[in-house]
Parts: C-alpha cells; structure tokens; sequence
C-alpha cells in the first residue's frame, strides 16, 4: 500500500528526530504540523531537505505567548505545506539560524529579532536594525511582551502552592522555624503530606498540562514569573 505524501514526511522526521518528535498531525489534507524539541529542529530540518529536493521555505512566524516564543517554519513540499512548530521558553532569547540552510530565512529572521529582541546565533548578520534603528532599546521592541503568565497576580502565591505541595496557602520559612522551635513538624497535616498521593496528584497535573498553561518549574517548584 503507497504510503502518502503526508504520513512520509512524518515518517521522515521520526526517523531524523527519535524521541524529539513532541507531536505531528495532518490538519487537512496537504497541510501537516510537525513539533520537535529546539535541540532537535537542525536535525529535522537535515532530514526533511535530504528526502524532499524540492524543499522550499515560504516564511516563519513568530508568536510572543508571555512566557514563551513560538516559531512556525512553513515549507512547501511538493504541494503540500509543511510547518514545524518550535517553543523556546522566554529564558532562552535566543534563536538559532537556519539561513546556511535555506538563504531565504536571512531577512525573516532579522526582521524577527528587530520585533522581538531575540538574539540571533550563528546568523551572517546578527545585528539589530533591518526594520528598527540600531539604536532601539531592547525593552521597547514592538511585539514583545510582559513576561508573565495566564494566572493574574493576586492568584499566583496560592497556585505555587497548591501545585508545589497541594497546600493552598503558601507557609514561610519563619512559620515553619517558629513549629520546629516549638517542636512541631515544619508543615501541619495535609491531604497531600503522603508521598504516594503526592506523586498521584503531580502526575495529574503534568497529565493535564497544567504547568505548562500557567508557567511552573517543576525543577525550581515556582512559577517562572512573579
């Protein structure tokens, strides 16, 4: 059975990326996305330029989420239009060069990093100033925004709480000094003291994807923005 144009190219990558491959899907027909990890994008790319001759870079788009940088690659392939989609958390302002690969990308991502203040690697012409001055301040960049997340203020204490240790309110270090002076545990009891019921609920919530909507570090146990 003739495999199609659409599940090839997918194939392709999976075979260029291994594991790096977070997800693909045809959203209809001759159009596919592709999303792989940042680390991971040149090697697709490798992949995808080696079994398609005709490979042809139509445009990137770039989208300022608050706490993340989204960047769409849209390639035409033989009639069909492929686009990988990769996220590179705000931390990172970076971003990485494909114009040895596909010369077309050199203006587009100059025009990028002029909008957003991201820092070109490894591009030809790395310096600002292809659509602002060279002298633009670096916090006025016209599409970049506020570093933050979807949770409004007053609600971010309570929710690093409530994901880092499944107690709604947050118990500083001098509360908990003040129980151990007095011979008591740090923290009192709470549903969520039992390790197993733990593990349980923080699976939950990264099954879910609620760390990834609301910006916590799962490492640091704290939102990536105050």
């Amino acid at each position: 059975m003739a495999v199609s144009l659409e599940d090839d190219m997918v194939n392709c990558v999976r075979e260029g990326v291994g594991e790096n491959l977070v997800e693909a899907y045809k959203q209809r027909e001759r159009r596919i996305f592709v999303r792989v990890k940042p680390e991971a994008f040149r090697d697709a790319l490798y992949a995808i330029k080696k079994r398609y001759k005709m490979l042809r870079l139509i445009t990137i788009s770039a989208v300022d989420s608050g706490l993340d940088m989204e960047y769409l690659y849209h390639f035409h392939v033989e009639g069909a239009v492929l686009t990988f989609k990769v996220t590179k958390p705000r931390e990172d302002n970076t971003l990485e060069s494909i114009s040895d690969m596909f010369p077309a990308a050199n203006l587009i991502e100059r025009e990028i990093s002029d909008l957003f203040g991201v820092k070109l690697l490894n591009h030809p012409q790395p310096e600002h100033g292809l659509v602002l001055t060279k002298d633009w301040p670096d916090d006025k960049r016209p599409l970049r925004k506020t570093f933050e997340g979807i949770l409004p203020p007053q609600a971010r204490p309570v929710a690093e709480a409530l994901i880092s240790s499944g107690c709604v309110a947050p118990i500083s270090s001098f509360i908990q000094r003040k129980r151990e002076d007095a011979g008591l545990p740090k923290s009192p009891a709470f549903t969520f003291t039992d390790e197993d019921a733990m593990r349980e609920f923080h699976g939950i919530l990264r099954d879910v994807g609620l760390a990834e909507k609301t910006g916590f570090d799962w490492e640091k146990k704290r939102l990536r923005y105050k």
